[in-house]
């Protein structure tokens, strides 16, 4: 594979990955010009965002990668434990996803993030409970301790008080 092939086929991948984004990024900057009232503005903003990882309506782009990507892991899942609501679903994937709690309660509209710590205990619970083949594989993705990007925001934070412990 020659160079200027490599390059437009990276190019295509830059595309895929970022075309949401910048999806996103203009229709808030449209939203602005425009100057559309608060209401419209959050509400397009929520249409976009549910658009892109989904909500209590369907999936969005972040479950279809999930599925394309992992072998259908979704649909394993909902075979799996045909009795889990779209909520559940929703729940793993943002977990496999690495969303803090409070980002996943902020999108499912629950009270707290307790409530989506709650949400995913009572799942990881009913997966260890299972007989499933793919089970190491669910639970791979439904870490016990806190996710990814709470993690990130926690070492930061110690990063900026570390400098207080020096004196």
């Amino acid at each position: 594979m020659g160079r200027s092939t490599r390059r437009r086929l990276q190019s295509v991948f830059m595309h895929h990955e970022l075309v949401t984004l910048a999806v996103f990024a203009n229709r808030w900057m449209e939203a602005e010009e425009l100057h559309f009232t608060d209401a419209y503005r959050r509400r397009r903003c929520m249409e976009t965002v549910h658009s892109l990882l989904g909500s209590k309506l369907g999936p969005g782009l972040l479950q279809e990668k999930m599925e394309r990507h992992m072998h259908g892991i979704l649909s394993r899942l909902r075979q799996d434990f045909p009795t889990l609501s779209w909520k559940y679903i929703l729940v793993f994937s943002y977990s496999a996803a690495g969303f803090a709690n409070d980002f996943v309660a902020r999108l499912l509209g629950l009270r707290c993030p307790a409530d989506a710590s709650l949400l995913k205990n009572r799942l990881r619970d009913r997966i260890e409970a299972s007989d499933s083949p793919y089970k190491k594989e669910y639970l791979a993705l439904l870490p016990r301790k806190g996710c990814r990007i709470g993690e990130e925001m926690l070492y930061l934070q110690d990063r900026r008080y570390r400098k207080l412990w020096k004196l």
